[in-house]
């Protein structure tokens, strides 16, 4: 790995990639609709910077608009503009798409920016300046190189919209080569979904045989109720619940998918109802080898609430870090400040924008 690799940008940054699109004077297209783009209209917005067009993979077409403008195939982009820049305003892991968009990156200029999922903080230059100590001091607690080289590309992507910087990425199992596999028989997974994280937790815990799943959406809950019927090699408790800070009932931001969230400060489109609110140290077994969080901006939260069972029983820890801009160096910061036992690794998998970015933490001795 080469060293330059490691480096975080340099300090103060001077220009970000909102700075760069307010000084364009090529046409700006947007690739994709819906939330996504909602939300890149809004932030270009606040720099007097306008959309030229909209535009889907060519066969996907209908002959619809967005914003009052008929949406374009990327062969009429090509035809309509001699040169223009690319945003793209969607999300995706899947390899036919992660290919396709690399051919388009490698012959067109093309820029994702970086937008929260949860929260209204954007990483932009001037919030990468008054962090930058706290960012600092979360890259020195890092234990390896390819946990630096992680952040520091995760940054470098943040604050430029550069592709480039977002092949710095895992296997799963890269990633689960970090646990003690074969120790780990009882987890807790707190943002379950529909129970496709306990199916990938039981192909690498070969050993694991009880697990408590926690997840507040009502639709994604009765997907989850399924799975454990049909589940006979693990023995799983089910709470339609959000794990939190205390025991309580709170506002839920309800989705129907993955993006569903106790967090009030959702960016995106949420059907808004009661749930419960738990605390893992309040439902939590007597011994726990593992924790995973990935509760869509709400991991502080459901972190202090696990606080006693993880002092208690020293689990390997799983912790989201990609929902809200602070993510990646305050959620260090905080466990490694709170938790001095542990060793802190990141590591993020293939997926554009850079999410699927994790903060994992090995108990030093169990």
């Amino acid at each position: 790995m080469k060293e330059i690799d490691m480096l975080l940008p340099s300090y103060p940054c001077t220009e970000d990639l909102w700075d760069r699109l307010a000084a364009e004077t090529r046409p700006i297209v947007c690739y994709g609709m819906g939330n996504g783009a909602d939300k890149l209209i809004a932030r270009l917005d606040k720099y007097n910077v306008t959309i030229a067009d909209f535009f889907a993979s060519d066969g996907f077409v209908r002959g619809h608009s967005f914003h009052g403008k008929r949406v374009l195939s990327f062969s009429e982009i090509k035809e309509k503009y001699s040169d223009f820049i690319i945003l793209l305003s969607f999300a995706s892991n899947r390899k036919e798409v992660l290919d396709m968009l690399c051919d388009i990156d490698s012959k067109h200029e093309m820029l994702i920016p970086d937008m929260p999922v949860a929260g209204e903080e954007y990483f932009d230059r001037e919030f990468f300046n008054d962090h930058y100590n706290e960012i600092m001091s979360a890259y020195d607690s890092l234990c390896d190189d390819k946990s630096k080289a992680t952040l520091a590309t995760v940054i470098k992507y943040k604050l430029t919209g550069s592709m480039k910087y977002l092949s710095e990425t895992a296997t799963r199992e890269e990633l689960y080569s970090l646990f003690e596999k074969e120790n780990i028989k009882t987890v807790i997974d707190a943002g379950a979904y529909n129970g496709d994280t306990l199916r990938e937790a039981k192909t690498y815990f070969s050993n694991l045989r009880s697990a408590v799943a926690i997840e507040p959406d009502t639709r994604n809950y009765k997907k989850l109720l399924r799975y454990i019927e049909a589940e006979n090699d693990i023995s799983i408790k089910a709470y339609n619940a959000a794990a939190w800070s205390e025991n309580t009932v709170g506002s839920f931001f309800s989705s129907g998918n993955r993006n569903s969230t106790a967090s009030a400060t959702a960016s995106f489109e949420h059907k808004e109802s009661d749930v419960s609110l738990v605390t893992i140290d309040s439902i939590s077994p007597s011994n726990v080898d593992y924790i995973k969080y990935d509760v869509e901006g709400a991991e502080l939260p459901a972190l202090v609430g696990s606080e006693e069972t993880i002092r208690r029983t020293k689990p390997a820890l799983l912790v989201s870090a990609y929902h809200r801009s602070c993510d990646v160096f305050y959620l260090t910061n905080y466990l490694r400040e709170t938790y001095p036992f542990y060793k802190i690794y990141i590591r993020r998998l293939c997926c554009v924008p850079a999410w699927e970015l994790d903060i994992i933490l090995i108990p030093d001795e169990k």
